[in-house]
């Protein structure tokens, strides 16, 4: 999979914004989760925050920011979204979404909303 997915709290990502996963949540729960590491940061100052990588079942390094509300994996793999990135969704109770709307659950991908 080569382009962005998502994890919100929004029906649709973009409005990750109005309907957020706070930063300091985010920041919580990666720093407790082990399949997750900082390995650098993002942003200058006090804007700055931590980037995250993930080794997907494949072999391939994803990464994982927080940015407006939502968490964006960004990256190339090639096995399935949910069941790469499913538990954070459901431990952050949020939503798994792609770049084109589409939904990873555990009942398989569903069509875009809109």
């Amino acid at each position: 999979m080569g382009y962005d997915l998502h994890i919100s709290r929004a029906e649709e990502y973009y409005d990750s914004d109005a309907h957020p996963i706070p930063l300091d949540e985010w920041l919580s729960y990666a720093e407790g989760t082990p399949t997750l590491r900082a390995v650098g940061w993002l942003g200058r100052d006090e804007e700055r925050q931590p980037l995250y990588e993930h080794t997907c079942a494949d072999g391939s390094v994803v990464s994982l920011t927080w940015f407006e509300g939502a968490i964006e994996i960004k990256g190339r793999f090639g096995g399935d979204a949910y069941r790469e990135f499913g538990a954070i969704a459901e431990d952050l109770q949020a939503n798994l979404q792609g770049d084109h709307g589409e939904r990873y659950t555990a009942r398989g991908v569903l069509p875009p909303t809109r």
